[in-house]
């Protein structure tokens, strides 16, 4: 089994955090609405410029990790359907600037506001996270 390493982002802007919703059919929580991340593939790599550059080229804003918040772990199928074990690293993020611009892989992206979070089809991931939080 192997395993994977994600830092994932909560960007926050105002009372409100960026969600990206699932294109239909995609594995392995089809349609569902979550956080940014990326995969950390080696020892030098900084999770917080990976996060940046994830934020960058997938939504087209600038963003600041702010507080290393979290962790957590998942063992699931992954895209290929290969069971993974998956190590999350979170972190609470500042919008700095930039327009939305959903990036490959993405069906649509909105800031939803934190009151309304519990109206999203969450993958479960993103749900505990909120739930630890306090914004569900």
């Amino acid at each position: 089994m192997k395993t994977v390493v994600l830092v994932m982002g909560i960007v926050k802007k105002d009372n409100s955090v960026l969600m990206r919703k699932k294109p239909e059919g995609s594995l392995p929580y089809k349609e569902t609405w979550y956080i940014f991340g990326g995969e950390l593939n080696g020892k030098s790599q900084n999770p917080e410029n990976v996060l940046g550059d994830v934020l960058q080229t997938q939504a087209g804003i600038k963003i600041k990790p702010i507080e290393r918040l979290d962790w957590d772990v998942e063992m699931k199928s992954d895209h290929d359907g290969e069971e993974t074990y998956f190590v999350y690293v979170y972190y609470l993020c500042r919008y700095v600037s930039g327009k939305l611009i959903a990036g490959k892989g993405i069906e649509k992206l909105e800031w939803a506001p934190i009151s309304k979070l519990k109206s999203y089809d969450l993958v479960p991931p993103s749900k505990k996270l909120f739930k630890r939080i306090g914004y569900l």
